[in-house]
């Protein structure tokens, strides 16, 4: 286990998007105009009209995953994760009329009426993400 300390932070950041927008390139576009190199996302919510993710399907060591994408009306419960390195790593939790969707979020998520996204900027850790043996990426200093 690594544990690694904020002391500073930057600046919180209020992402609003509208109808036909894309979710993750959005957030994507506004981290890297912005200049953010390490934050949290502290908050997601609104509604969609599709939903890609994908989810791990096996507990094997390599990594087996199974991506989803669903249009439909769709509530956005929340995003929450972090931004390494100016990267996003981003989870969801969104839910149509028949069932909830939780997973890694992935591009073309697309919102129906609006999304709001938070984001609070750490400023004082030098991090980055290094692949292990399995092609996982783990937080590490620089």
């Amino acid at each position: 286990m690594k544990t690694y300390i904020s002391e500073k932070f930057g600046r919180f950041v209020i992402i609003n998007l509208h109808k036909g927008e894309k979710v993750l390139e959005s957030i994507s576009q506004e981290i890297k105009r912005l200049s953010i190199k390490n934050g949290v996302i502290l908050s997601g919510i609104g509604s969609m009209r599709q939903v890609s993710y994908h989810i791990i399907k096996s507990t094997t060591d390599d990594p087996v995953n199974e991506f989803g994408k669903v249009q439909n009306p769709i509530e956005l419960g929340g995003i929450q994760g972090l931004i390494i390195d100016g990267e996003p790593h981003l989870h969801v939790i969104a839910s149509d009329p028949e069932r909830a969707y939780i997973g890694h979020l992935e591009d073309e998520c697309e919102v129906q009426y609006l999304a709001e996204i938070a984001i609070l900027e750490i400023i004082d850790m030098d991090l980055t993400r290094e692949m292990d043996e399995f092609g996982i990426q783990h937080i590490q200093k620089k």
